[in-house]
């Protein structure tokens, strides 16, 4: 029998560990992506996908470890508890955990998009789509600056949260929950809380925003299950302050630089964004024609006191009657949207569009191949097509495409 070198040997020397469970081929094609593109210091610094190089273990492999996530999880329903554990370097780290996003990026994936278009402390990197923010948590976690828009203003919430808690006085946070049952009866007692409204530019705002987000997942996992939200809210806040708690002791003890984030309600249509500002956009549009993301955030939006109808009307694929007419409407405000991209990011900068497709949905049109067309339109090169599965949403998508262009000014 001719001897056999295992694939991975072929790909990395024996000097580069892999994280357990990098197994898909998308995920050793971007462990080798960043292989190719970073020295074995930076590989050490910043790497997703690599456990240790020459021995010496990764800063994000080291930072997972710290978090303790057995313990946040100790009081979780079974299933949460095996989807944050099993996602422990992919998902479950930092503050990705706060509020599960439907439909949101892996974590993971994000960290290896931003070293493998080389970008870094001094940059600043746009998601003008941002749902739950995880580019500019992933930004942060690396020292990288980041501004995130999005129309909704639920998703302007879970990005403040998860970005704040990267860095705070846990002293204070815990001083402020102290009591949650007290906490519980006013949030129950206001559909807005009449501290939101009247403390815009109080200090300790953003730590009471927290709670608030504790809060609207407790009205989510409610609704999802039998229990009630006096049963499940105190679980559910031990659970962000476990959470936020263990993070900040990992990232003191591996002294992390935390990037700074802008956090803005807004449409991708009309960027509150200066030309020519934007080192690198990543971003994926809404998978409206896999998840309606309004009536997904029904309970939390009507609690803060949204119109949804109001929301829909600016929302990208969420309007329209009939295959034809949505398509329509989605591919104008693509357009416009690749226009702004082009608008504020700077000549040459990398712009990375993540966007899924369903040809049963959308009658064998392929959204990715207009978005293509349109971006190339607007004058944003394109340069690569990278294919990688969806897991969760198979009965809806089964692919993505991760589309690279270049402003060409």
């Amino acid at each position: 029998m001719n001897k056999h070198i295992p694939l991975l040997e072929k790909l990395f020397s024996k000097d580069y560990q892999l994280i357990d469970g990098t197994d898909e081929i998308f995920e050793l094609d971007l462990a080798l992506w960043e292989y190719e593109a970073l020295s074995k210091k930076e590989l050490i610094d910043r790497s997703a996908y690599l456990k240790s190089v020459d021995g010496k273990e990764t800063t994000h492999f080291r930072t997972c470890n710290l978090q303790n996530l057995e313990e946040v999880h100790k009081n979780s329903s079974f299933r949460t508890k095996v989807f944050f554990l099993d996602g422990k370097y992919s998902t479950g780290y930092a503050t990705h955990s706060l509020f599960p996003y439907r439909g949101k990026f892996h974590p993971q994936l994000i960290r290896a998009l931003l070293n493998i278009l080389n970008i870094k402390q001094g940059h600043i990197v746009l998601d003008p789509m941002a749902g739950s923010s995880t580019v500019a948590v992933e930004a942060n976690l690396l020292g990288i600056d980041a501004i995130s828009v999005d129309l909704s203003p639920f998703c302007e919430l879970m990005g403040k949260v998860k970005t704040f808690a990267l860095n705070l006085d846990i002293n204070i946070l815990e001083s402020i929950v102290a009591n949650p049952k007290e906490i519980l009866e006013k949030l129950k007692k206001d559909r807005v809380p009449e501290y939101f409204k009247n403390n815009k530019d109080d200090k300790k705002r953003s730590y009471y925003e927290i709670v608030l987000l504790a809060f609207l997942d407790t009205v989510g996992f409610a609704g999802r299950s039998n229990s009630s939200i006096d049963k499940l809210f105190t679980r559910v806040l031990e659970r962000y302050i476990s959470t936020i708690k263990y993070f900040q002791e990992a990232r003191q003890k591996m002294n992390l630089k935390i990037g700074r984030s802008k956090i803005i309600q807004g449409s991708v249509m009309k960027l509150p964004i200066d030309d020519n500002s934007i080192d690198a956009i990543i971003t994926s549009p809404p998978y409206s024609f896999a998840i309606d993301y309004l009536k997904n955030d029904q309970p939390q939006l009507e609690y803060l006191g949204h119109n949804l109808e109001i929301l829909r009307q600016e929302m990208i694929g969420l309007q329209g009657r009939g295959v034809e007419n949505k398509l329509e409407i989605y591919f104008d405000k693509m357009d416009r949207a690749l226009g702004e991209m082009k608008r504020v990011s700077k000549k040459n900068a990398p712009v990375v569009i993540i966007i899924g497709t369903n040809d049963i949905q959308t009658n064998g049109v392929r959204l990715e191949t207009k978005v293509i067309e349109l971006g190339e339109k607007q004058g944003l090169k394109f340069e690569l097509n990278f294919k990688k599965p969806i897991r969760g949403l198979q009965n809806t998508m089964k692919e993505e495409s991760i589309l690279f262009f270049t402003n060409q000014k």
